[in-house]
């Protein structure tokens, strides 16, 4: 675009010509002002590891920011911040599992999810 407009063409030709609107060639992106606001999901997450980000939305709006809740879901991506999961627990009865078999047909086991009969009737595991 710009390799066009130093060749002496008119802007708005030149956008006619790749493709795209007149109003591209006066556009400014506006920079985000969101460092306050991305501090505090760091905090707020930090307090409540637990708690996703519909969460965080609703305690800032409670605090009185006024922040779209899709905003936050993206800070929330960029910034990384996932639940954490809780580590599962085993149940512990005491017993211990053998390791090897004390006795023949003890333990038995198979390695397939789905098979057939001779008769062709599903056999799933």
């Amino acid at each position: 675009m710009r390799a066009l407009v130093t060749q002496r063409v008119k802007p708005e030709r030149a956008y006619f010509l790749v493709g795209l609107p007149k109003s591209s060639w006066h556009y400014r992106p506006k920079l985000r002002q969101d460092d306050e606001i991305r501090r505090r999901i760091r905090e707020l997450a930090g307090q409540h590891p637990r708690r996703g980000s519909r969460f965080i939305h609703v305690l800032l709006v409670k605090e009185g920011n006024k922040v779209n809740r899709k905003k936050v879901r993206r800070i929330w991506r960029e910034e990384q911040l996932t639940i954490k999961t809780k580590p599962s627990r085993k149940i512990r009865t005491g017993k211990t599992i053998p390791m090897t078999a004390e006795f023949p047909n003890q333990v038995w086991t198979y390695d397939f999810i789905f098979d057939q009969t001779l008769g062709g009737t599903p056999l799933k595991s």
